[in-house]
């Protein structure tokens, strides 16, 4: 057995080692960074796609729709002081205390979704496979913990922009790998350790995540400028009924067309993790997989394809 902790006892074309681009989620370089997460997307979009539409698109769909349909106020009323305002347009305080508690359940929805997405998508690059039930009862076992780290991130973030826009920024930056740290660490703070990671290596993380959250805000902002754009073009032309239909097709189009780029966010994150984490231990992604499973690879395994997972070679003792 070779003394090598990257050596792969299977076939293959590629020459042993961690960073020599046999591995299809643990990079070195900015391009095969750039190349493994497109290979992420084109291994797993159809899974990871679903489990994002059932578990992300479809929960914001339903919050955007209240929103608009319940929580904002009639276009034809005219005010001319605040009482009259308050009295038109508020939705009201069982309306606003049912639309916090949705909020909160579909981020907590989302964020176990998102876990389940990552899961598979380790697992897939792995050799392996997840069906869709794994996947979302892997998410919401783990969601309850995450949504409160979630909360905690939130709140940084939040504080952050309003004190200072750099700090906010930095929070941004600094906790988005809280979604993969979740996954393939469970016994670890996300929050913590997502800062941890990103500041092992700055500057070339910097760059990485740079890319991948302009990308979730640009798409983000985008389409939700569209959505808010045509929903003030249905109230404003048609009657009321009409309009409100209108603007819940609106918002299920817009948040289908969120689905391609949040793919891509999602499998850029999983390789900006793979490779920073393989910067410092040996890392693969059967060894990811099998973290995130709770069982380590046999015989300290860590070469292309999960074991116990047809068409994966069997480790050589």
């Amino acid at each position: 057995m070779s003394d090598d902790p990257y050596w792969n006892p299977g076939p293959t074309d590629e020459p042993s080692g961690r960073f020599s681009g046999g591995d299809p989620l643990v990079t070195d370089t900015f391009e095969g960074w750039w190349h493994a997460s497109l290979d992420v997307v084109q291994r797993s979009w159809r899974s990871v796609g679903l489990i994002l539409l059932i578990g992300v698109v479809l929960p914001r769909w339903i919050l955007g729709a209240y929103n608009n349909n319940v929580r904002t106020p009639d276009t034809d009323v005219a005010v001319t002081d605040w009482g009259t305002f308050v009295r038109e347009y508020s939705p009201g305080v069982l309306a606003g205390f049912i639309g916090l508690v949705l909020g909160l359940a579909v981020l907590y929805v989302s964020g176990s979704a998102v876990l389940g997405a990552v899961r598979t998508a380790a697992a897939e690059a792995a050799g392996g496979f997840l069906s869709l039930g794994e996947a979302f009862s892997f998410g919401f076992k783990r969601g309850g913990k995450f949504f409160l780290w979630l909360l905690l991130a939130w709140a940084t973030i939040v504080v952050g922009l309003v004190l200072c826009v750099l700090p906010g920024l930095w929070a941004i930056f600094a906790l988005s790998l809280m979604a993969p740290a979740a996954v393939f660490e469970a016994r670890r703070s996300p929050y913590a350790r997502s800062i941890q990671l990103t500041h092992s290596a700055f500057w070339p993380a910097l760059g990485r995540l740079c890319i991948v959250v302009l990308v979730a805000i640009a798409a983000n902002l985008l389409i939700a400028i569209i959505g808010l754009l045509l929903a003030g073009v249905w109230h404003a032309v048609f009657a009321g009924w009409l309009a409100a239909i209108l603007t819940v097709v609106t918002e299920a189009v817009m948040a289908l067309l969120l689905l391609a780029p949040m793919i891509w966010v999602l499998a850029a994150s999983l390789c900006t993790y793979a490779w920073l984490r393989g910067r410092t231990e040996p890392l693969s992604a059967t060894s990811l997989s099998a973290e995130a499973s709770g069982a380590a690879a046999p015989g300290g395994y860590t070469g292309p394809g999960e074991p116990g997972h047809p068409g994966s070679p069997s480790p050589t003792p």
